[in-house]
């Protein structure tokens, strides 16, 4: 699977063809990064993907040369390169050998795998990965982890693998965070444990609008059967139902499952 999808992307500002695409300047040295889901044209929750861009950039002691108005610019550019209004733009900025200079960024499309409406309807099956990120608030490229989940993840035929950390607590998935649900209450890892994301953040603002109760803390592996109900989410998956962790199944048509989804639904224009 290439790294750059369709046509164009940008290089500092520059247009190229995707066969052109300098993949070491995203697995080389450190990038920190964004993928922002595009629709009809609108990019979701774009302020919120800059503010941790930033903050990801300020925990590594990184400077960003760009301000927020020239990468939406860029978005914009590369939208029309490509002569579409719908996808995943990854924006990255790579620190190789810059040597106190500007970073490059890069702002391309990837190839995105949205939920069918069975996915949706009946939830995904997971597995667990024993890992934990050592900067876990940061999104930074960590290549050889990414490529150890993808294998497994093509050898089980999973969707998405939940990260178990030394101590045997889930902790959030791969490319995902993940909530459970038990007596209509929502837990979840502190913010603190994991990449708080983008779609997790709104999904927290949603139960403090409806009186949902939420509890912070991490699941252990040993305590998963006792949940009803789990989902993940993201910038692909939004609020994804979860049918299998491991061996242990889950009911994809729970009522504050349904409940949640129809708010970010409502809220986003997609589930």
């Amino acid at each position: 699977m290439s790294e750059c999808f369709r046509k164009f992307f940008l290089w500092n500002g520059k247009s190229l063809k995707c066969e052109e695409f300098p993949l070491t300047l995203v697995y080389s040295g450190e990038s920190v990064y964004e993928v922002v889901r595009i629709i009809k044209g609108k990019s979701l929750f774009l302020s919120d993907h800059l503010q941790r861009l930033r903050e990801t950039a300020r925990i590594r002691s990184r400077r960003l040369n760009l301000p927020d108005n020239e990468i939406k610019k860029q978005i914009c550019d590369l939208l029309e390169l490509n002569k579409t209004d719908t996808g995943n733009v990854k924006l990255v900025f790579n620190f190789e050998n810059t040597k106190g200079e500007d970073p490059h960024f890069l702002v391309y499309f990837i190839e995105h795998h949205y939920p069918t409406e069975y996915q949706l309807n009946h939830g995904v099956e997971t597995i667990l990965y024993n890992a934990e990120r050592t900067v876990p608030n940061a999104k930074i490229i960590n290549h050889h982890l990414r490529s150890a989940i993808f294998k497994r993840l093509l050898d089980t035929g999973a969707y998405e693998a939940l990260l178990v950390n030394n101590n045997g607590f889930i902790t959030e998935g791969s490319r995902s965070n993940v909530f459970f649900i038990r007596d209509n209450v929502l837990y979840t890892a502190p913010d603190m444990d994991v990449l708080a994301g983008i779609a997790r953040k709104y999904v927290l603002k949603i139960a403090n609008l409806n009186g949902i109760q939420v509890k912070l803390r991490k699941i252990a592996v040993a305590e998963i059967s006792d949940f009803t109900s789990v989902f993940i989410t993201g910038t692909s998956p939004g609020v994804l139902p979860v049918s299998k962790i491991d061996k242990y199944s889950f009911d994809s048509q729970n009522k504050l499952l349904l409940e949640i989804r129809k708010h970010y639904k409502q809220l986003t224009g997609i589930v």
